[in-house]
């Protein structure tokens, strides 16, 4: 799955005293967000701010999912040809309302990744906090997901808005962008206008460090975009993971062009 990465370190900032952030351009024209210092010889355009202490909240995750992402967090490794198994792999996530990041496995360093990881090179696998699963095996992946403490299913009113069909109990739909992330971001919108999603934009940038303290918070990554639906999550771009995510959650397809505009509220 394709990424852009700001490298926040925003986890620390739960203390009752403001935090330093530090916005650095690197050598290769990388943009980093930092609680530490740059290095002085490799960065440029350093800027500096203060952020006050967060002021906390639920968010739209539910906190018992939170806390499972928290200590088990979830990553799906699949490929472009895997078929049926990642699909379903997909689908038995988002049915639980699970956040979870998605890696591609398409080149050298996916593949070492998976490697790494599990010991084996097969897709999908499945990574819950430290234990690999390979292949997808609906009770073995319930069971590490039921240890891992993650709720057996989405919130009900997700469920109810599967059921009531398009304009009807659909839940809200927020995408976190910002102005570095180019394409990627742009096809996220393209598929939510595609289906004529109702959705609130937050462009994550330096100039609103709340932004970029609410980004941390909900997703728990340092990625953009980053696609809430409800109770569910999905880290970075993937135009069949959007679809699937936004279907199981109640959209149905528009059926309009690929580059119709959304609504935003």
């Amino acid at each position: 799955m394709k990424t852009w990465v700001i490298a926040l370190a925003l986890a620390g900032i739960t203390g009752a005293q403001a935090q330093q952030l530090y916005r650095w351009v690197d050598k290769d024209g990388g943009v980093h967000y930092t609680q530490q210092p740059p290095p002085a010889a490799e960065a440029r355009d350093v800027q500096r701010k203060t952020l006050s202490p967060s002021a906390g909240g639920t968010g739209t995750v539910p906190y018992a999912t939170q806390l499972a992402a928290r200590n088990y967090p979830v990553t799906l490794y699949s490929s472009p040809d895997c078929g049926p198994p990642c699909q379903s792999a997909r689908e038995s996530l988002a049915k639980r309302g699970i956040p979870f990041k998605e890696v591609t496995v398409a080149d050298d360093p996916s593949i070492a990744e998976l490697k790494r990881v599990s010991g084996k090179s097969q897709v999908p696998t499945l990574l819950v906090g430290n234990q690999p699963l390979s292949g997808f095996e609906a009770e073995g992946w319930k069971n590490a997901l039921d240890i891992a403490s993650y709720p057996a299913s989405a919130p009900p009113i997700r469920e109810q808005a599967k059921a009531a069909g398009p304009q009807k109990a659909l839940p809200p739909v927020k995408l976190y962008t910002s102005a570095q992330c180019g394409g990627l971001c742009d096809e996220a919108r393209k598929v939510l206008a595609s289906r004529r999603v109702s959705f609130q934009e937050v462009q994550v940038s330096f100039d609103t460090p709340e932004t970029l303290e609410e980004l941390k918070r909900v997703s728990g990554g340092e990625t953009v975009p980053v696609l809430v639906v409800g109770g569910r999550l999905q880290r970075g771009f993937d135009s069949a993971t959007y679809h699937n995510l936004l279907e199981a959650s109640g959209f149905r397809r528009a059926g309009e062009p690929e580059g119709a505009q959304a609504v935003r509220r």
